[in-house]
C-alpha cells in the first residue's frame, strides 16, 4: 500500500495542542512522521465561553503573543496556528468576523509557504469552520467525528443542525464509536469507524524496562488506578465507595482536574496526581494492580470509546469499567476481557474480584490482554485511515488544471470578494450615517436630571470640543445665571479645563457679576487640571472646604455621563444633580447625527473605558 505522504494537510482541532494527549495529537504526529506537512489550527470552540475558561483564554493570549501573528513552527513539517476569535459560534456577526479574519490569516500563510491543494481534516462542525473550509476549497474534506459535540453547546439544536450539514457535505467521515457511526450513516455513505488506538510500542516497551515514578514510590499495598481527565463524566461516587469499602488499597487518580474534587480529599487512601506527560503514563499504569474506567453512564458516554482502554490492556492490566455501550461491544468481540459493573456496588465487587482472583491475575491473562491491545494499536488504525484517504483521492475528480478553468475560478472569487466588500462598506455607511446608532449611543451619555435646589452650582467650562475651540463655556454661563436667579443655589464654583491667555472662568465671572451675582458668591479654581478626573478631585477639595454637600453640575451634555461616574467614585457622599442645559439635544429619535457629534460620542466612550481601566470609575 502506498503511504499518504508529501501532502499538505490542515487540521481544524476541537482541542488546543497543549491539552493532554488525545487522538488529535496521535493523528497529527503520524501524518508528519509519514512525510506530510500539517497546519494544526487550535480550537475555535463549539460553545459560548464559561467562567472556567478564563485560564485557557489567558494561556491562549500568552501563546499568541509569543507566536508570529498566531503561527508557530513546531518542527520541519508541523505548524500551529492559534486564532483569536469571537467566542460565540452561532452568532451571525461572530461567524462573519471570525471567518473573515481566520481565513485571511490561513490564506496569507498558505501563500507564503506554498501550501497548495490541502486535505482538510476537521474535528469541528461549526458554521465558521465550514465556511472557512469552503473558501479553502480543499482536495478532500474529512470530518473526524471524535466526540459528541452537542454536549458542549448551550443550544445543542444549533450545533446538531450545523453538524448535519457537515455530515452531508464532507467527502469522508471518520467516527470513534458505533453510536456516532450509526448517526453519521444517516447522512452519508462514506462513513468509517476508527476507534481510538494505543501507541503500543510506547506502552509495551515500559514493561521491558519498568520504572516507578517518584510520586508512586511511597505507596504501599494494592493500587487501583485511573488515568485521564477528571471531568463531569467521572463518577466520583464510585471512587468514594472504593475508598470506603477497600480501605486497605490505594486509589490513584492521574490527570488534569476540571471539576471540584473536594469529596475525595478527605480520604487517606485516595491519591490525586496532576497531569503527567504522555510518555510517562506507561510507568504509572505499570504500578496499577487494577485499572479503572469509572464513567457515569449516559447518552454521551455511550458514544465514547475510551482511549485509556487499550493503554491499560497494553500493560497487561485487568480493567473494570462501568456499563458503557462501547465496553459491551468490546467484550462481545473479546469475551470477558473487561469486568463490567452494572451499578456502584457491582463495580466495587468486580474491583475486589480483580485484585484477588487467580485467573484474572495470571500471566496467561496478562499476556492475552497485551495481544488484544496490539490488535488495537494506533499504527493499525492509522494504516486503515490512510487506505481510505488514498482511495478517496484516487476517485476524486482531478483538480482544475487548465488555465481557463483557473482564470474562471479566480474571477469568480474576485467577484465574490468585491461584492462582499461592497456590501460591507454599504452596510457600514448606512449604519453609521443613516441609522439611529450614534444617536442612541449619544443618548447613553446624556443625563437629564430634574433640577432641584442645592448648596452650589458647579460649572466646568471644559477643554472645548474635539478641536478645543471652546464656545460651550458661554452657554454654561447662561445656564448658571438662569439657575442662580431662579433660586436653585446661592453659590457658584467655576473651573476651567485648560490654561488659556484669558481664562474661560474669568470671562464667566465677569458675566456673572455683570448680571448681579456678588463676587463673594463666586469661587474660582485657580489651578488648571489636565483632565476631567483631576478637575473633579480639585473641585471636590474646594467644596469640602466650603462645606458644600449638594451641587447642581453644569457641563456639556455629552460630557455629563463621564463626569457623573467620576463624581460618584471620587465624591460618593456628594449629592449631584445634572440638569438639562441650553444645548441639551431633544430626546427625539434621530436617523443620523453630525460628524462633529459622532467624534464627541466616540471620544467620550473611549475616555470612559480609559478611566475605567485606570480604576477611576
Amino acid at each position: 500500500m502506498t503511504l499518504l505522504t508529501q501532502q499538505n494537510i490542515i487540521i481544524f482541532s476541537s482541542i488546543d495542542w497543549s491539552t493532554h494527549w488525545q487522538l488529535h495529537h496521535e493523528l497529527t504526529t503520524s501524518l508528519t512522521n509519514s512525510g506530510n506537512k500539517v497546519l494544526f489550527i487550535e480550537n475555535t470552540g463549539a460553545r459560548s465561553p464559561k467562567s472556567g475558561d478564563f485560564g485557557r483564554i489567558i494561556n491562549r493570549i500568552r501563546f499568541r503573543i509569543k507566536s508570529f501573528h498566531g503561527f508557530h513552527q513546531v518542527s520541519d513539517k508541523f505548524f500551529l496556528y492559534t486564532p483569536i476569535f469571537i467566542p460565540y459560534p452561532y452568532s451571525k456577526f461572530a461567524i462573519f468576523i471570525n471567518t473573515f479574519f481566520i481565513f485571511s490569516a490561513i490564506k496569507r500563510w498558505t501563500k507564503v509557504t506554498n501550501f497548495i491543494n490541502p486535505i482538510v481534516v476537521s474535528f469541528l462542525p461549526t458554521p465558521t469552520i465550514q465556511l472557512i473550509i469552503r473558501k479553502i476549497n480543499p482536495t478532500l474534506t474529512i470530518y473526524y467525528c471524535a466526540d459528541d459535540m452537542a454536549r458542549f453547546a448551550q443550544n445543542p439544536n444549533k450545533l446538531r443542525e450545523s453538524e448535519n450539514e457537515f455530515l452531508r457535505s464532507s467527502d469522508l467521515i471518520f467516527t470513534t464509536s458505533h453510536k456516532m457511526y450509526e448517526r453519521a450513516s444517516k447522512f452519508s455513505d462514506s462513513v468509517f469507524n476508527f476507534p481510538a488506538g494505543v501507541a503500543f510500542e510506547k506502552f509495551n516497551s515500559s514493561l521491558k524496562a519498568p520504572s516507578v515514578p517518584e510520586d508512586m514510590q511511597a505507596i504501599e499495598g494494592k493500587i487501583i488506578g485511573y488515568v485521564g481527565a477528571i471531568t463531569e463524566v467521572l463518577n466520583l461516587n464510585i471512587i468514594v465507595e472504593l475508598a470506603t469499602t477497600l480501605s486497605h488499597t490505594t486509589i490513584v487518580l492521574i490527570g488534569p482536574k476540571y471539576i471540584n474534587v473536594s469529596s475525595l480529599q478527605n480520604f487517606k487512601n485516595i491519591v490525586l496526581i496532576d497531569e503527567r506527560p504522555h510518555n510517562l503514563i506507561p510507568d504509572y499504569i505499570n504500578c496499577f494492580d487494577v485499572a479503572l474506567i469509572p464513567y457515569v453512564v449516559n447518552e454521551f458516554t455511550d458514544s465514547v470509546y475510551s482511549c485509556k482502554l487499550n493503554e491499560y490492556l497494553s500493560m497487561g492490566k485487568p480493567v473494570v469499567s462501568t456499563n458503557l455501550q462501547e465496553i459491551r461491544i468490546f467484550n462481545e468481540e473479546n469475551p470477558n476481557m473487561i469486568l463490567i459493573g452494572e451499578n456502584i456496588k457491582h463495580f466495587v465487587s468486580n474491583v475486589e474480584l480483580a485484585l484477588v482472583d487467580y485467573k484474572i491475575q495470571s500471566q496467561a491473562m496478562h499476556d492475552e490482554r497485551i495481544v488484544i491491545a496490539k490488535k488495537n494499536a494506533w499504527s493499525y488504525r492509522f494504516t486503515e485511515i490512510v487506505t481510505v484517504i488514498n482511495k478517496a483521492l484516487s476517485i476524486k475528480p482531478p483538480s482544475l488544471n487548465s488555465w481557463k478553468d483557473k482564470m474562471a475560478k479566480y474571477y469568480r472569487q474576485l467577484h465574490h470578494y468585491l461584492i462582499v466588500r461592497f456590501l460591507f462598506v454599504t452596510v457600514f455607511y448606512v449604519l453609521i450615517f443613516h441609522s439611529p446608532l450614534f444617536w442612541l449611543a449619544g443618548e447613553g451619555l446624556i443625563i437629564r436630571d430634574e433640577i432641584r435646589s442645592a448648596d452650589a452650582i458647579v460649572v466646568f467650562s471644559g477643554d472645548g470640543e474635539i478641536n478645543y475651540k471652546n464656545t460651550s463655556y458661554q452657554r454654561r454661563a447662561l445656564d448658571a445665571i438662569d439657575m442662580y436667579k431662579s433660586g436653585y443655589a446661592s453659590k457658584i464654583f467655576l473651573s476651567s479645563g485648560r490654561k488659556q491667555t484669558i481664562s474661560d472662568v474669568e470671562i464667566i465671572k465677569l458675566f456673572l457679576t455683570d448680571k448681579g451675582v456678588p463676587l463673594t458668591n463666586i469661587k474660582i479654581l485657580k489651578k488648571y487640571p489636565n483632565s476631567t478626573y483631576q478637575n473633579v478631585k480639585m473641585v471636590k477639595e474646594m467644596l469640602n472646604e466650603n462645606g458644600i454637600r449638594s451641587i447642581i453640575f453644569l457641563t456639556s451634555p455629552y460630557h455629563s455621563r463621564r463626569s457623573a461616574l467620576l463624581w460618584k467614585k471620587q465624591a460618593p457622599n456628594l449629592q449631584i444633580t445634572i440638569p438639562m442645559v441650553i444645548d441639551t439635544p431633544e430626546k427625539t429619535l434621530s436617523w443620523g447625527i453630525g460628524f462633529d457629534k459622532m467624534r464627541i460620542v466616540l471620544y467620550e466612550y473611549l475616555s470612559i473605558m480609559y478611566n475605567f481601566l485606570l480604576g477611576r470609575l
